[in-house]
């Protein structure tokens, strides 16, 4: 049964710290004031996703990043072929996909320069439309057949976006 002093207790805790009682168990001791300073962190707490975002990541996670984006966009551009019909005039969406791919390209590379956490997210997003955009290239005309090169670049986004994923979980 509860009492009166753990029912001001709770509504005196912080923010972060409310629905901490939740994950304690009967035996586990209160939980210390969690905030973005530092402090001990109680298991189930976490930080919001935009305070996460805004961490920095060490400079070889950076340094990963950008040398995966140079080395496989460049072997995924390298390999590709020739355009079937290279006056055809792109659809809108096309067009949209490429411009939403250069901004996240920027922004990925100006938060691995500021050693961002977010500039894995910008990165997945990129490698994301990367993927996109290979899977929808023979469907759209732009080639005709699927060959070793599709395989390759398809590999070369895969590979991006895998890259992304564990720099986003252990950085």
């Amino acid at each position: 049964m509860a009492t009166t002093t753990e029912h001001l207790d709770e509504l005196t805790m912080p923010e972060l710290e409310r629905h901490d009682r939740e994950v304690l168990e009967a035996g586990d001791a209160r939980p210390q004031p969690t905030g973005l300073s530092g402090g001990s962190v109680v298991a189930g707490s976490r930080r919001p996703f935009g305070a996460r975002l805004l961490q920095t990541i060490p400079a070889r996670w950076a340094a990963i990043g950008a040398a995966a984006w140079v080395v496989l966009l460049s072997l995924g551009i390298a390999v590709e072929p020739p355009a079937d019909n290279p006056n055809a005039v792109d659809p809108w969406y096309v067009s949209a996909l490429g411009t939403v791919l250069l901004v996240a390209m920027v922004g990925m590379l100006a938060g691995f320069w500021l050693r961002r956490r977010w500039s894995l997210a910008a990165s997945l997003l990129a490698s994301g439309i990367l993927v996109l955009s290979t899977v929808m290239c023979p469907v759209s005309g732009h080639h005709t057949g699927v060959g070793a090169w599709w395989v390759v670049q398809l590999g070369c986004g895969l590979g991006l976006a895998a890259t992304s994923t564990l720099g986003l979980r252990r950085a």
